[in-house]
């Protein structure tokens, strides 16, 4: 308790952390800000207005559309990037501050183990992300049942996810930290294997639709492999596809959310669905598409992705239990 309580003391006593808290409750009030009418879709609480014969106020459609709003603009835009990497910087120093002369040996000082302290040092460092991802929710949550008239608990599930994927990171920010006692080697270092997982992602897709699909995206849309180019490609997956499986998985990790959120309680969103509905009829190939982007399981997602973060953990707190204060 005692260290959950100097790393919230610690964390309010930056200014970065209230400017970050600050935000994600205005990017909430904003999200609020959206409604309907008989019209269409009501912008800035009422001041703009878009007219949509599909979504508007009574329509089946709407809390699809809020919650398609939610999922993929505010979830994946600004809970896993923007706020994730202002959460990083706000913590980045936590552990290369108490790796300092005379900042670790004074706790140590007390009868602690050094692996007990290293373990709920990192879980401190959590806080952040469930406290900010939290109070965005929980706004979310009212601004749901203000517009559409439903309660939706599944918006919640954007908490453990977004705690989740930031965890994945915050073990690399937390091992380099106790190895080199610097601020930016330890950023650095976080923000160089998101930047991996989120390359290893794309090319496994890639090579996936080629060798599975036996297609390429192009600007156009598709590009149609002969047989001998999709040999090709299934030849070389299990190699290609050898970074994403190391790696953790930051994007899937998030995009599991539209699995888990439902519409009315009991259907999976889907944004196949919602430009069908609108359109009046669904596209085959973006429903293809989908299943392909889907057929990793939550358990591959997410068990890989902690494998890769207890090895990176366990050799920082390898490093910190045998380190000299």
């Amino acid at each position: 308790m005692a260290v959950f309580i100097d790393a919230l003391r610690l964390l309010k006593a930056k200014a970065l952390f209230w400017i970050t808290l600050a935000i994600s409750v205005l990017a909430a009030v904003l999200y609020f800000s959206i409604g309907f009418n008989e019209e269409g879709i009501t912008l800035f609480f009422g001041v703009e207005t878009w007219e949509n014969e599909f979504i508007r106020a009574g329509s089946p459609l709407a809390e699809m559309f809020y919650l398609g709003i939610f999922s993929m603009v505010m979830v994946n835009i600004w809970l896993s990037w923007v706020a994730v990497i202002l959460a990083l910087v706000t913590c980045a120093p936590v552990f290369p501050s108490f790796m300092q002369e005379g900042s670790a040996g004074t706790v140590l000082c007390k009868p602690i183990g050094r692996l007990k302290l290293f373990v709920f040092k990192y879980l401190s460092g959590l806080l952040f992300a469930f406290l900010q991802t939290s109070i965005f929710c929980l706004i979310v949550f009212f601004a749901i049942r203000f517009r559409v008239g439903t309660w939706n608990p599944s918006v919640f599930w954007a908490v453990p996810l977004i705690v989740l994927m930031f965890s994945y990171l915050w073990s690399i920010l937390v091992t380099v930290g106790v190895r080199t006692k610097s601020v930016m080697a330890s950023l650095l270092a976080a923000l160089l294997v998101w930047g991996a997982a989120w390359i290893s992602k794309v090319t496994e897709e890639y090579i996936y639709m080629a060798a599975e699909m036996g297609e390429l995206p192009t600007g156009d849309g598709t590009m149609r492999l002969s047989d001998e180019e999709q040999q090709n490609f299934r030849e070389g997956y299990a190699l290609y596809s050898l970074p994403y499986k190391v790696l953790p998985k930051t994007t899937d990790t998030i995009n599991l959310l539209q699995r888990y959120i439902t519409v009315e309680g009991e259907r999976e969103f889907s944004m196949t669905q919602l430009i069908g509905a609108m359109s009046g009829f669904g596209s085959e190939e973006d429903e293809v598409t989908e299943a392909a982007l889907k057929r990793h399981s939550p358990v591959y997602i997410i068990g890989t992705s902690l494998a890769f973060e207890f090895v990176v953990l366990g050799f920082g707190a390898w490093m910190f239990v045998r380190r000299d204060f």
